[in-house]
């Protein structure tokens, strides 16, 4: 009987045109072929998929948005996305994640207290919450959301181990990150259980686990570092074994500075600024701005985007990780991502309106493939396999 082929759909939240484009992605040409796009989405920032039920979640992004739109949609024959219905997030959102409680994805909590989840961290509400679903995939109603209104400043990244044990995130105004374990009877969804001190002034952005729940990394936005951890699978805890800048000295970057309202220097919305807000409040012209981070080719690598020299680089991920390739990028690099296929290499530009693809090769070389125009202010992206 001849296996039949995997098709890779691929999701673009593009913010300022309030709208989710939806791509085929060829892995063997590296080129994504758009096929539709969904419209009045205002403000779509983040994206995240239950990849067993085929449903994409999609949140407003922004601190105008005190309780920000979450749209629920299905992946249907070819790819399309059928909105389900629409429900509303408990405070502004930086980041959505995914979060099955059983199932085969995480074993290691089959029966665990509550069910699947949404994860959300709060950069403007200091905040980490979890919406529960119910059996379809669907927020609770009636049921309120858990919220952590104390873990920390600026929070901006919240994700699951692989195994399901433990979530991490990342508190990006008090430099560190913060460890939960899963409930138990009587006990709220997730406990903290621990923190993890970043420098000072580093600006945890955001964190990942390694696919086999043996290490974690961290990009901090504001000094451009990775930081790379021993992960305890029992306790959750942290041990710091290696650290790499993501810039060069060439690129005469000053240490960055924290963005946002209530949060710094700028009354601005989200990441979004000028040079002349730069200018007249005599912050520096060119910042450590770091991004994305990521793991490519079986976590062989990890590759982090930074915004003020728009650079994609890659690094190995031995016990002290060396810097493999470096590029130019688009414009703005915010929303980068690696494919399922763990090869292909996405980036999107704030400012450029466009995407890259790159093939990653054994080697770490970054080969480009494609470049495609996208709607205004790509932010997001996520994939389904079929």
């Amino acid at each position: 009987m001849e296996r039949l082929m995997s098709t890779t759909y691929t999701y673009v939240a593009c913010r300022d045109e309030g709208s989710i484009e939806a791509y085929v992605l060829d892995d063997a040409e590296g080129r994504l072929n758009r096929f539709a796009v969904v419209e009045g989405l205002e403000d779509v920032a983040m994206l995240a998929m239950d990849h067993r039920r085929g449903i994409l979640y999609a949140g407003q992004g922004g601190a105008s948005h005190e309780h920000p739109l979450l749209w629920v949609f299905t992946v249907v024959a070819g790819g399309r996305l059928v909105l389900r219905g629409t429900a509303h997030l408990p405070c502004s959102a930086a980041y959505l994640e995914f979060d099955p409680t059983s199932g085969d994805e995480h074993p290691a909590v089959a029966g665990s207290v509550g069910r699947d989840g949404l994860l959300g961290a709060s950069y403007f509400g200091d905040a980490v919450f979890r919406v529960m679903l119910d059996s379809q995939g669907l927020p609770q109603e009636g049921q309120p959301a858990w919220i952590d209104d104390a873990a920390g400043r600026g929070m901006r990244c919240v994700v699951p181990s692989p195994d399901g044990r433990h979530v991490y995130a990342t508190s990006l105004v008090d430099d560190r990150v913060v460890i939960y374990r899963r409930g138990a009877t009587g006990e709220p969804p997730l406990v903290r259980s621990g923190t993890v001190n970043a420098p000072a002034g580093s600006g945890p952005r955001h964190v990942m686990v390694h696919p086999e729940g043996t290490h974690v990394a961290l990009l901090t936005e504001l000094s451009g570092e990775i930081l790379t951890f021993h992960r305890d699978a029992e306790t959750g805890e942290l041990a710091e074994f290696a650290r790499v800048r993501v810039d060069e000295p060439e690129d005469e970057l000053a240490p960055g500075y924290v963005r946002g309202e209530g949060c710094g220097p700028l009354h601005i919305d989200g990441d979004e600024h000028s040079d002349a807000d730069e200018q007249d409040s005599g912050l520096p012209e060119r910042p450590m701005w770091a991004a994305g981070l990521m793991h490519a080719r079986g976590a062989n690598y990890i590759l982090a985007t930074e915004r003020t020299t728009s650079a994609l680089t890659v690094f190995d991920t031995g016990s002290q990780p060396r810097r493999r390739a470096r590029t130019r990028t688009e414009e703005r690099p915010r929303a980068a991502a690696v494919a399922p296929g763990r090869e292909l290499v996405l980036v999107a530009g704030e400012l450029s309106g466009h995407i890259s693809v790159y093939r990653i090769t054994e080697h770490g070389i970054l080969n480009p493939t494609q470049r495609v125009a996208t709607g205004a202010r790509p932010a997001a992206f996520e994939f389904y396999r079929k």
